[in-house]
């Protein structure tokens, strides 16, 4: 089901706002949110326009307890250019459609919100027509979020693009970034926790100070919202026509699905209570980046100049994470 929706929303002409494979597409997540059994958000239709062009949806996965703090779970379905845009971002929608449809079986506490959201490519990027910044604003304001988790670019195997470390390092491939662990003390344990049960992936917590807002994540995080971000990153075939179906490894989204499944499990019966001034949870990041990382963490640091060839403190996280976005041009 995973790939059949994936290859349905990654029409040849894409899905830019205001072009035809946009209508098409809206039209086939309505069909999906209502085969699915979701409940519609509002006014008993799952579609929420705004300013004519553009339109967000959400249905409402019920929950046993009505007082539990709900999830939010989401992710943008416009594309960036007319190509198939298959990781960004057909597969994160698609991965939703399939967890909802568990989740719908399963009878879960807290209330799922699920929403796909609009106009998350440019021009629209950070601007008031943002879908899940219109969403947030419109539809949220008397929410309180057990936590948000935005999906974008999932499908692609990561690639650092240079030779000699994608061969050394054991299993890059599989490298999974996680941001917003820091927004609330709840969620290192619970990343960390669905980490362990998921063989197979490699997953980075980093904090969302060190690349800044990317995707729909923005709005919560301003917000005040307790979120997640997924995401494999930048890959190179994103933004080009040559982002289809065939550069998604459908083997490591399913690995994801069961992460993501693990980790709303846990949230699930985590408590959420109110939020309080934490400890700096550099020990986990770090402890995370050497589990993802293996034998080669010593070397990588020490061609980065790194001469104690060891991650300490926030501060060797703050030097590090500087020389490895340099290097990568963000």
């Amino acid at each position: 089901m995973i790939r059949r929706d994936t290859e349905k929303l990654s029409l040849p002409q894409g899905r830019r706002v205001s072009q035809p494979g946009h209508e098409i597409v809206l039209l086939y997540l309505k069909k999906r949110m209502k085969e699915i059994g979701l409940i519609p958000f509002k006014n008993n239709n799952f579609c929420l326009p705004y300013n004519d062009q553009f339109t967000n949806l959400a249905g409402i996965i019920p929950g046993e307890n009505s007082s539990a703090l709900p999830i939010l779970i989401g992710a943008h379905y416009d594309s960036a250019i007319d190509a198939p845009c298959a990781d960004d971002n057909a597969i994160s929608v698609a991965l939703i459609l399939s967890i909802s449809e568990i989740l719908m079986k399963k009878s879960p506490e807290r209330k799922i919100i699920v929403v796909f959201f609009d106009a998350e490519e440019k021009p629209n990027f950070l601007t008031e027509n943002m879908g899940s910044t219109r969403f947030c604003n419109d539809h949220c304001s008397d929410i309180d979020f057990a936590c948000v988790v935005i999906l974008d670019m999932i499908g692609h195997d990561f690639q650092v693009g240079i030779p000699i470390v994608d061969f050394f390092i054991p299993g890059i491939r599989q490298l999974l970034f996680i941001l917003g662990s820091e927004s609330h003390q709840e969620l290192p344990g619970i990343v960390s926790l669905a980490s362990a049960e998921t063989d197979g992936l490699r997953v980075i917590p980093t904090q969302t100070r060190y690349i800044g807002d990317r995707s729909d994540y923005h709005a919560f995080r301003k917000a005040g919202q307790p979120y997640l971000f997924i995401s494999k990153g930048w890959g190179k075939h994103s933004h080009k026509p040559e982002d289809t179906v065939d550069w998604i490894n459908f083997s490591t989204v399913e690995l994801i699905q069961k992460l993501l499944l693990d980790m709303l499990k846990l949230m699930d019966k985590a408590s959420f209570q109110k939020r309080i001034a934490s400890d700096d949870p550099f020990l986990y990041e770090i402890r995370m980046m050497k589990k993802a990382i293996g034998w080669p963490m010593p070397l990588i640091l020490g061609c980065l100049g790194f001469h104690k060839l060891a991650l300490r403190s926030r501060k060797d996280i703050n030097s590090l994470m500087s020389k490895v976005l340099k290097l990568a041009k963000f």
